[in-house]
């Protein structure tokens, strides 16, 4: 889908025209006769959640994207997990999980984990350290015969640090490090571009690395039920899971892919779905007064653009800081997001370690931009592309976001068609970097750690790894993002992290734009859900009453 170069002006048009949408909605729900009270069309204690997009694999070492791995980590589990269920606030505590117990040596490079007895895969495997060995060298020895080829480029912020690896006994493992990583308890829990994660080895040798998506077996609280494609992906309660605590209230979830807001708002009120992910901000008081209930808080998510340093216009440093400055953020955020965003600049993600919320790396100048791009040659401006992604987890009308950002940018001569992908195609478009005559792209990231920072400004995440697809070259950044993980303490972490973000910034090789809040709308009788602050959250809670 290509948009055109519409260049109105901005805050008058813009809120009346959103404010014409929402009414429209509104009558056309009203007029078919669509009420709240109407009830999902699924039985019983199944709960059935209207999501951004599709899901990607089922292969938890080659899983892509927030909405996937909130699947993934429901299944598959790592030796510890994040402790998801107190709310947004609270920085999740690790705690155990298919390890019951861990030592970390004096100098933070080999942690020895003491596996969880009695635990099966939902085939049956039993779990011990072979099992975890079986996991470790699908994700890192090429050499294996179920090596998965797609974690090498995935999965370098996980395994960047690893130097060895060893069954002590049969519930014994040890992982040794090159250096010391202060994250990497941490980033056991995460995932959405590649999860460490368990899967059984027997159904890897059964299925094989081509088929094991469509059987995906872990140890988690739910179990695969069914996968249609572009439609429907079904989950249900392990009801042999280890952890009595944490078994899932709900007899099922049931997951619809429904990209479009609107499509997904409708399947709302009419009772087709339990709860949405991220309503458009224009529909929250219609879906409020129709009985729904909106939960939201402030979420890690900044909203990030890559700027394409292969591009003969975006080579010129003053080209890239005229698009920076550009951009009018806060009347982004209390506009067009309706007040559920913050302004955001630079690299790093509220809640994640080094944030500064007073940071700037431009301001809002769209006559010093016009100089700037005098002084690189371009007095008239050029013309350009965006690729843009419908979105995932989280996500909600980015196709607002790249048109509020088209007219910035026309505002100082820049003109820039726009090009919108569903969320698969465009991760797999990233991978291999941006197309010729794309000049910029963005998507959102940012979690509780700085591992994603590994998967998007690293050298050793260029194309075809993901997800440097900038083709930002600063191995200096490599350098720093090392010392960060090898720090003793957090200010020492956030230290390293500013001088990441203060390079970056100068290259102006990144930036942001606003930084959303999470947003999910159901009815009154879905309980037990509980927003975390991550792209995912836990959906053992969750029931229907």
């Amino acid at each position: 889908m290509i948009l055109g170069n519409s260049v109105c002006s901005m805050k008058p048009r813009r809120s009346g025209l959103l404010k014409t949408l929402a009414a429209g909605f509104a009558l056309a729900v009203a007029s078919a006769g669509i009420m709240s009270s109407v009830p999902a069309l699924a039985a019983g204690n199944t709960v059935v959640m209207g999501v951004e997009s599709d899901f990607n694999r089922l292969d938890p070492h080659a899983s892509r994207t927030w909405n996937t791995f909130m699947v993934v980590r429901s299944i598959f589990e790592s030796f510890v997990e994040e402790d998801l269920t107190k709310g947004p606030d609270v920085k999740p505590a690790i705690v155990p999980a298919l390890a019951e117990s861990w030592d970390i040596s004096p100098d933070g490079k080999s942690y020895t984990f003491h596996l969880r007895k009695g635990v099966k895969f939902q085939d049956g495997t039993p779990w011990n350290a072979a099992a975890a060995k079986f996991n470790l060298d699908r994700m890192t020895d090429k050499t294996f015969k179920y090596f998965q080829p797609v974690a090498a480029g995935l999965m370098g912020w996980m395994w960047q640090d690893l130097d060895s690896y060893q069954v002590v006994d049969d519930y014994t493992f040890k992982i040794n490090l090159k250096q010391p990583n202060a994250e990497f308890l941490r980033r056991m829990t995460s995932g959405a571009e590649g999860a460490p994660r368990m899967i059984s080895p027997t159904a890897v040798e059964t299925y094989g690395n081509d088929n094991i998506e469509q059987h995906p077996i872990g140890t988690g609280p739910f179990k695969f039920v069914e996968r249609v494609v572009g439609e429907k992906l079904v989950i249900a309660r392990n009801d042999d899971y280890w952890n009595a605590e944490r078994k899932p209230k709900a007899d099922q979830i049931i997951l619809r892919s429904i990209p479009e807001v609107a499509t997904r708002e409708l399947a709302l009120v009419s009772g087709e779905v339990d709860a949405i992910g991220s309503p458009s901000p224009d529909s929250m008081d219609f879906l409020k007064s129709q009985g729904f209930n909106i939960i939201t808080d402030k979420g890690p998510t900044s909203y990030i653009m890559w700027i394409n340093l292969k591009d003969p216009h975006f080579k010129d440093v003053r080209v890239r800081k005229a698009m920076c400055m550009a951009i009018n953020r806060d009347d982004m955020a209390k506009y067009e997001r309706k007040g559920l965003a913050i302004p955001s600049y630079g690299i790093l993600n509220p809640g994640g370690p080094g944030y500064d919320p007073n940071y700037k790396d431009c301001n809002y100048d769209p006559e010093g931009a016009k100089k700037l791009l005098a002084e690189a040659g371009y007095p008239d401006g050029f013309t350009t592309r965006m690729d843009w992604t419908f979105g995932a987890g989280s996500d909600v009308n980015t196709k607002s976001d790249a048109e509020w950002l088209q007219r910035d940018f026309a505002k100082v001569g820049i003109k820039a068609s726009i090009e919108m992908f569903d969320n698969n195609t465009f991760w797999d478009m990233m991978s291999k970097g941006m197309r010729d005559g794309t000049g910029l792209t963005s998507a959102s990231w940012g979690e509780s750690t700085f591992a994603w920072l590994d998967q998007v400004v690293t050298t050793t995440a260029l194309p075809p790894n993901c997800c440097n697809s900038g083709y930002y070259n600063n191995p200096k950044i490599d350098e720093l993002l090392a010392q960060a993980r090898a720090s003793a303490t957090s200010d020492q972490m956030d230290a390293k992290l500013h001088e990441v973000r203060d390079i970056i910034a100068n290259d102006m090789a990144f930036t942001s734009y606003y930084a959303a809040n999470t947003v999910f709308a159901m009815r009154s009788d879905v309980k037990g859900f509980t927003l975390a602050p991550q792209h995912w959250f836990d959906l053992t809670g969750i029931t229907k009453q």
